[in-house]
């Protein structure tokens, strides 16, 4: 998921605001790179095709798809506030005025300590289960399987 960094390169009021990945990486691949071209070559060595991309940029408008029509009002202003905005739990329970367990909830859902610590309900499982359940998304997924396996 990408986070977002705020800098000013100046320090006066140009403030830039930045979105990054974490990557994680090898140590050892980390310790070769003073014996190879960078770790830029490497990265672009090992970034995805076009093709990829496309497919990538498919399933994710599926996904968004079923989180904007099959989710609640209140489940969609939570997942898009995690994810999209990048919010924590705890600022977004500020911002709406709910306790910070309000949110687990809506997101994760609620155990059932009776029942094995099963988990039900929840946005998360709620998507999965759709995605699951999609031909779209299922036909996509087997597309990339198929593509990182040819090009692999």
């Amino acid at each position: 998921m990408a986070k977002k960094i705020t800098c000013s390169t100046s320090g006066d009021a140009d403030i830039v605001c930045y979105n990054y990945v974490e990557i994680s990486m090898d140590p050892h691949l980390l310790n070769n790179f003073a014996n190879e071209d960078g770790i830029g070559s490497f990265l672009m060595a090992h970034s995805c095709s076009e093709e990829f991309q496309r497919l990538k940029h498919r399933l994710l408008r599926e996904v968004l798809d079923i989180i904007e029509n099959d989710l609640t009002e209140n489940q969609r202003r939570i997942v898009k506030m995690t994810f999209v905005d990048g919010m924590t739990q705890d600022a977004i329970s500020k911002k709406l005025g709910r306790c910070q367990t309000c949110i687990h909830k809506n997101l994760k859902g609620n155990l059932d300590y009776t029942n094995n610590g099963k988990r039900y309900g929840g946005a998360i499982k709620k998507i999965k289960k759709l995605c699951y359940k999609n031909e779209k998304i299922l036909k996509i997924l087997e597309e990339m399987k198929n593509y990182s396996i040819v090009s692999g």
